[in-house]
């Protein structure tokens, strides 16, 4: 690893604890388990349409028990607006029933444990460990991999986890629970997929990304 690439990271680091101190999920959710259902809901839609969704849904069924047993139709309804709906529907209503057969309603606390339920990736595994343990884990997404590959602080643009153990020997231990929701903010904030505002980045004079555009 070049001590280039150690002292951009360094950089970045120092500008992501900076603008985004006080980053937080706004996710509304009041046990580990609505925090779960969360997560599995807002696969490619937004938190603010999760949490239009989980209200009438949480009011419903707020614990594994109660959407264990509830009429799959029930949920699609409730979770309509999400997108997905069908398979979201099919996946919450799984892992309830997973919960309250083999874990007595509890929530595993490891990733290897949580991957195994219905709609659970490494991904959301990792954010729902760093949310709710303070686990330090990186939860690599389309704006994680987007926002690295783009600097050159990853190797494999679609490779998640091999972009996770990358950015784990960049980053220090105790930023990397917020390093996922950092690199989100930034990637919609500058480093928009589509329409990237590379002229005013900070970091467009050792961004790979840039310099690949202007050579």
């Amino acid at each position: 690893m070049s001590n280039e690439l150690n002292q951009l990271a360094k950089k970045f680091h120092a500008y992501l604890r900076k603008e985004y101190s006080d980053i937080k999920t706004i996710l509304k959710y009041r046990t580990q388990f609505q925090l779960l259902v969360s997560i599995v809901l807002s696969a490619q839609t937004t938190d603010e349409n999760v949490n239009k969704a989980t209200k009438g849904l949480f009011k419903e069924y707020p614990n594994a028990k109660s959407l264990a047993s509830a009429k799959l139709k029930s949920i699609e309804k409730l979770v309509f607006s999400t997108g997905f709906y069908k398979v979201k529907s099919k996946n919450i209503h799984a892992l309830s029933k997973i919960l309250v057969n083999e874990h007595n309603s509890r929530i595993p606390k490891t990733i290897e444990e949580l991957v195994k339920l219905p709609g659970v990736g490494r991904k959301t595994a990792s954010v729902f460990l760093a949310e709710t343990f303070d686990q330090p884990t990186i939860a690599v997404d389309t704006h994680v991999l987007r926002v690295s590959h783009r600097l050159g602080l990853s190797t494999k643009r679609h490779d998640p986890i091999q972009t996770e153990k990358e950015l784990k020997l960049l980053f220090p231990k105790d930023f990397w629970r917020y390093l996922s929701m950092s690199f989100v903010q930034f990637g919609r904030d500058i480093c928009d997929a589509k329409k990237p505002l590379c002229e005013v980045c900070d970091f467009n004079n050792s961004c790979k990304y840039y310099l690949s555009l202007n050579t």
